[in-house]
């Protein structure tokens, strides 16, 4: 039971550390005045939050592993990375939620409002008016459900799920058993 212990404060702290890193980068941004519009930068901030979090997963899981007499299972090193990762999830939800509804309640509409110009200039020509005006319709219909708690939960829900799956790749990669004919951890060879 002591292990289990160990093992969940280890991975709720590396948890807070991956969610205050992505508080931090998302801050740097915000600061910067950085809005990511388009297709691609979106799609390239997102990969380089998950390298991000997958770093620290990797480096907090190998020290826990180092730890442990340098041996985890794939179960812990999946329960290890799944429950870093819904403890970071959750983290930034609650900074992302208290953050679009009192800190900067226009942040939202502003993102989207830039990306309704990139879109529809973007569109212009490649594209029916009516097309268009779908595209646009769905962004506005975006921002109106921002700030509420059922967005921020849809959000958690996918990142729990997404965390879920990273969790398993890590947690494949990590985990490090004792050799077959290791006489010190495995009680001899019969």
């Amino acid at each position: 039971m002591e292990t289990r212990n160990l093992l969940f404060s280890a991975a709720s702290k590396a948890g807070l550390i991956i969610g205050v890193a992505g508080i931090i980068v998302f801050i740097l941004m915000y600061v910067s005045g950085f809005k990511p519009i388009g297709f691609m930068l979106p799609i390239l901030i997102l990969i380089i939050g998950i390298a991000i979090n997958v770093l620290i997963l990797v480096m907090m899981l190998k020290k826990y592993r180092e730890s442990q007499d340098g041996l985890i299972s794939f179960a812990n090193a999946f329960l290890f990375g799944l429950t870093a990762l819904v403890v970071s999830s959750f983290v930034v939800a609650i900074f992302n939620y208290l953050f679009i509804n009192y800190f900067d309640p226009d942040y939202m509409k502003n993102i989207m409002l830039a990306q309704k110009d990139w879109m529809e200039n973007y569109l212009s020509g490649k594209a029916s008016e009516e097309q268009i005006q779908a595209a646009l319709d769905g962004i506005d219909e975006q921002t109106a459900n921002s700030g509420s708690i059922l967005q921020a939960l849809k959000g958690l829900g996918g990142n729990i799920i997404f965390g879920g799956i990273i969790a398993l790749i890590v947690g494949a990669i990590m985990k490090k058993n004792p050799d077959i004919f290791d006489n010190a951890n495995t009680g001899g060879v019969i």
